[in-house]
């Protein structure tokens, strides 16, 4: 069901948003300027085309920048949150090396995301197709594990078991070094780090027949009639980017697919959650918001009138009850 919370969208600088928030965000996504030194071009409601610069006295005053605002962002956070930073690969890994140490430890992991298919014209070294999407979590946050159906190769690799019930897979009833569960004996086996259920739960999963006690530790059974399909992983090959019809349509240089973020939003952000993008853009992120819905919210905003034009926009042409902010106030 989408809809249902609340959208605003103001003309703001980030460094200005970080002074002035209150935060209590769940999510924050951002997808700032790449610090690519170049002009970037966008066409307006009425077809004006405006210019907006990406440029920086050199990359390491970009850096610095991009550091700043990650450490200010993740103050925004809830205690338990997640802040997702889009960028090129070494732009992510060179500001995590300049953040505060408390956010460095924070660091999650990095997805890779397949922006385009292999490039035919390589002459040297190898193709650069991917972008960064590293992920910053705080705390212990809301997570929703997605899936993606099955291909007959994984599901011959990973349901290898069979009894008289069907092919299974194997998942840990024990706990992590990481994460240390209850301790108890329960049919000869006491896990180093203990079961990952209470023995009570155990017990029931084993009269229901669902562990598979190996040689050196159980497991429980994961039935591929019953399965969800194959978790996704931190490979993100699924999506494709914006076909040039698509980018035409919404006349913005770096929207990023709507599947994409609404991935992030349903993962990553509970229902009746707040997220946050202080990089508007075409409002890829509030849309995807407004799509996944059950309560959720997004404020936005962005530097750029013509860039709030083109996302206003297109919002209200999707239904989105947005409230057009001014200076920090509701436009009237």
């Amino acid at each position: 069901m989408s809809g249902d919370g609340s959208f605003r969208l103001g003309l703001l600088r980030v460094e200005d948003l970080i002074d002035s928030s209150p935060g209590g965000y769940d999510l924050i996504y951002i997808d700032p300027p790449f610090g690519l030194q170049r002009e970037l071009h966008m066409t307006e409601a009425d077809g004006t085309r405006k210019s907006f610069q990406d440029s920086w006295s050199n990359y390491d005053e970009y850096i610095e920048w991009l550091a700043g605002v990650i450490d200010g962002l993740y103050g925004l956070l809830k205690k338990d949150g997640w802040l997702y930073s889009h960028n090129q690969v070494e732009g992510n890994f060179l500001a995590l090396g300049k953040v505060d140490n408390k956010v460095r430890r924070s660091y999650y992991t990095n997805i890779s995301w397949a922006r385009s298919h292999p490039h035919n014209n390589i002459r040297i070294g190898f193709g650069n197709i991917v972008d960064s999407i590293m992920v910053i979590r705080k705390g212990e946050p809301f997570f929703q594990v997605e899936h993606a159906p099955l291909d007959p190769t994984y599901a011959a690799n990973s349901f290898g078991h069979e009894d008289e019930r069907g092919n299974y897979a194997l998942a840990p009833v024990t706990g992590e070094k990481s994460r240390l569960g209850h301790q108890y004996e329960y049919k000869g086996y006491s896990p180093t780090f203990g079961w990952r259920y209470a023995e009570e739960k155990t017990r029931e999963l084993d009269e229901q027949g669902l562990i598979h006690f190996g040689k050196n530790r159980p497991y429980k059974k994961i039935y591929r009639s019953e399965s969800k399909g194959k978790p996704i992983q931190n490979l993100w090959d699924d999506i494709s980017n914006l076909t040039r019809t698509e980018r035409n349509k919404r006349n913005y240089p770096t929207q990023k697919p709507l599947k994409m973020l609404e991935r992030i939003v349903r993962t990553s952000c509970p229902p009746g959650g707040r997220v946050l993008d202080p990089f508007c853009g075409s409002g890829t992120t509030a849309l995807a918001t407004f799509n996944v819905g059950d309560g959720r919210s997004c404020d936005t905003y962005d530097i750029s009138e013509p860039a709030l034009d083109i996302a206003g926009l297109a919002m209200k042409e999707s239904g989105v009850p947005v409230s057009r902010l001014r200076h920090g106030r509701t436009a009237r």
